[in-house]
C-alpha cells in the first residue's frame, strides 16, 4: 500500500531527539512523517541532564517558539506541565574508591553548579519525557506510526522513498536517521567504521532499582561536605580503577513520586574484558560487592526490569550526510555515558542543523553543503567526547591522577556552560535569539589552532602525559604532579583553587559566579576576555525575564 502524500521530512526514530525535531518542523508547517520499529512508552536511558543541556533546550524552545520544549528546561517545570516522575539534580558528584576499603570523604568531588534564573537540570526519567515530545509533535501535526520497520531506503535526487517492513511505502523531500546504533542509513551505505578508531573501549550493563539508599544517609557527621547541596540532590558516580557505576535518582526532591533510580556500570574493556557465563546481574553485584561503600548504596536494591548488557560502547561512521540525508548524533556514533555528553550532542547538533534544514526545505535545495557546519561540528564533538572519556579511564587508574584529571574536565565544562550562559543573556537583552548562532564562533574540538582554547591545550598536555602513564613511561603520581603544576602557572579565573590537591569541592554559589564575570571583564587573558562583552547584572537579579 502507497502513502499518496509526500513529505517535507520522514524521521527514524521517535526519541527525545527524533520528537523534539518533529514538533520544531511540524510546529513551522512542514509536513512530517516520524516512524518508529517499537511503541511507546518504552525504557530508555541518557537520563541526565547537565547545564549545557538545560540551557540547549531553551535555547532551542525560545529559537522555535515550542513551549514544550521549554517546559524541559527546568525541574519546575517538567513537574507542572510534564510528569512528576523525574529527579532533580543540583549537584554532580565522584566519589573514588579502592577494593577492599570504606570509601575515603577526602577522595571525592561534590560539583555544585551555578543556579540561574530560567534554567535547572533534572534527571529526565525518558519514557514518559520522550512521550511527551512525541505527544507534542503530534499535536503539531506530524503524521506517526510505530511498530513499523524500514525494509529498504531509495534517495536519489528527487527525493526519499521508504519501504517499510509492512510493504506501505512512504515518500519525503528529506530523511534524518534518528534510529541510534542500529541505523538504517549507516546500514544502508556502509557507514560504520569497523574496528571504531574511537580511542574508548568500554562497556555496560545497566536496569532500574527500587530501594537505592540515599547515599547521605549513609554518611557519619564528619564525612558529608556540607555544601549547598548534598550527594542524593543529583548524579552519583561510583569511580574506581578500571570502570565507573552511575546513580541517577528520580524521586530525590519533595514533589517526586516515581521509586525508581537508574543505576548503571561501565567497564574499560581493556582492564575488564567481556565475562563469558556470567549473567549481567551477577556481574553486576560481583563488582560493587568488591567494594564496601558501594555495597553499602545498593544493599537491599532490587532492579525492576531486564538487565541489558553490551559489547563495546564505542561506534562511528565515515559520515553523517549526503544529498537529501543526515544522521542523527546517536545514528552517527556514541562514546560513553561518561559525562552525559550524549543529550548535549543530540541538542547541540539539533540547534545547529534545524535551521539549516529549515531554509533547503524553503529553497527546495539540499546540497550537503549547506550542512556542513552541522556535519563537522557532530564528527568535533564526537571526536572530543572520546578524548575526554578515554582519559578519564585512564586517569581512574590512580586517585591522585583523577584528582588532578578531573580539574581539566570541570574547566572545559565551566567555560562552555558560560558560553552557553552568554549567549543566552544576550538574547534576553536584545531580544535576538540570532545571539544563539554567537556559539558556533568558538573552534570546534580539534580544529583550534594552540593558543585559541587555553583549557584544550591543558587537556592536549595531559593527554600526552596520560599516554605515557599508559606505555609505563611516567608513573601517575608524576603525572598528577605535572598537572596540578600546569594548573598552578595556568591564569584561570580564581573560583577555585584548580592547581591545590586538597581542595576538591566547588560550591558555585552565585557570588562565584559574579567574581568569575569580574576576573573576565578586568585580568582575563586573550582569548578568555572576549567571552565577557555582556552585561549579565540585571539577568542575575531578576530584572530581566525570559521570554
Amino acid at each position: 500500500m502507497s502513502d499518496p502524500k509526500v513529505y517535507d521530512v520522514a524521521i527514524l526514530g521517535s526519541g527525545i531527539g527524533g520528537g523534539m525535531l518533529a514538533a520544531i518542523l511540524a510546529r513551522h508547517g512542514f509536513e512530517v512523517l516520524l516512524l518508529e520499529k517499537d511503541a511507546h512508552p518504552r525504557f530508555a536511558v541518557g537520563e541526565a541532564m547537565l547545564p549545557q543541556s538545560s540551557m540547549l533546550m531553551w535555547m532551542l524552545g525560545q529559537r522555535f517558539d515550542v513551549p514544550e520544549i521549554l517546559n524541559l528546561s527546568r525541574t519546575e517545570s517538567i513537574t507542572r506541565h510534564v510528569t512528576s516522575s523525574c529527579g532533580v539534580k543540583r549537584i554532580i558528584g565522584f566519589l573514588y574508591h579502592d577494593e577492599g576499603r570504606r570509601q575515603d570523604p577526602d577522595c571525592s568531588h561534590l560539583l555544585v553548579p551555578p543556579v540561574t534564573p530560567i534554567t535547572s537540570e533534572s534527571h529526565l526519567f525518558r519514557q514518559d519525557i520522550d512521550l511527551y515530545m512525541l505527544n507534542a509533535a503530534i499535536r503539531y501535526g506530524t503524521t506517526y506510526r510505530e511498530r513499523v520497520g524500514v525494509a529498504d531506503v531509495e534517495i536519489d535526487s528527487t527525493g526519499v522513498r521508504l519501504t517499510m517492513d509492512d510493504g506501505t511505502t512512504h515518500q519525503a523531500r528529506y530523511l534524518v536517521d534518528g534510529s541510534g546504533h542500529k541505523s538504517v542509513l549507516a546500514s544502508r551505505y556502509g557507514l560504520r567504521e569497523e574496528p571504531s578508531p574511537l580511542r574508548t573501549h568500554s562497556r555496560t550493563l545497566f536496569n532500574h532499582f527500587e530501594g537505592v539508599k540515599s547515599y547521605d544517609d549513609l554518611l557519619e557527621d564528619w564525612e558529608a561536605p556540607k555544601l549547598s547541596a548534598q550527594w542524593n540532590e543529583g548524579t552519583v558516580h561510583h569511580v574506581f580503577d578500571g570502570g565507573w557505576f552511575w546513580v541517577i535518582p528520580f524521586n530525590n526532591h519533595k514533589d517526586g513520586q516515581n521509586p525508581l533510580c537508574s543505576v548503571g556500570l561501565s567497564l574499560d574493556m581493556n582492564r575488564h574484558p567481556a565475562r563469558p557465563g556470567i549473567s549481567p546481574e551477577e556481574e553486576f553485584w560481583d563488582v560493587v560487592n568488591r567494594f564496601p561503600s558501594i555495597a553499602a548504596h545498593f544493599e537491599g536494591a532490587k532492579a525492576v526490569r531486564p538487565w541489558v548488557s553490551t559489547g563495546r560502547l564505542q561506534y562511528s561512521s565515515s559520515a553523517c550526510q549526503g544529498e537529501r540525508w543526515f544522521l542523527g548524533p546517536h545514528a552517527y556514533g556514541f562514546v560513553d555515558a561518561l559525562y552525559s555528553r550524549g543529550l548535549i550532542n543530540t541538542l547541540d547538533v539539533l540547534r545547529t542543523f534545524t535551521p539549516c534544514l529549515m531554509q533547503a526545505l524553503r529553497d527546495d535545495d539540499f546540497s550537503v553543503e549547506r550542512f556542513a557546519y552541522p556535519a563537522r561540528q557532530q564528527a568535533a564533538l564526537l571526536r572530543g567526547n572520546d578524548q575526554m572519556v578515554y582519559c578519564s579511564y585512564q586517569a581512574f587508574r590512580s586517585y591522585p591522577l583523577w584528582n588532578a584529571w578531573i580539574r581539566l574536565w570541570l574547566l572545559s565544562t565551566m567555560f562552555n556552560d558560560f558560553r552557553h550562559f552568554r549567549v543566552i543573556v544576550k538574547s534576553l537583552e536584545s531580544v535576538d535569539t540570532g545571539m544563539f548562532d554567537l556559539l558556533d564562533q568558538t573552534p570546534l574540538p580539534g580544529e583550534g589552532k594552540p593558543g585559541d582554547n587555553p583549557v584544550q591545550d591543558l587537556i592536549d598536555a595531559a593527554d600526552g602525559m596520560l599516554a605515557q602513564v599508559e606505555a609505563g613511561a611516567l608513573a601517575p603520581e608524576a603525572a598528577a604532579e605535572a598537572i596540578f603544576a600546569m594548573l598552578n602557572a595556568a591564569p584561570l579565573p580564581p573560583v577555585h583553587a584548580w592547581g591545590d590537591p586538597d581542595q576538591h569541592h566547588l560550591d558555585f554559589l552565585p557570588e562565584k559566579l559574579i567574581g568569575l564575570i569580574g576576573w573576565g571583564r578586568t585580568v582575563a587573558p586573550p582569548p578568555f576576555n572576549a567571552m565577557f562583552d555582556f552585561s549579565p547584572e540585571n539577568f542575575l537579579n531578576g530584572d530581566v525575564k525570559a521570554a
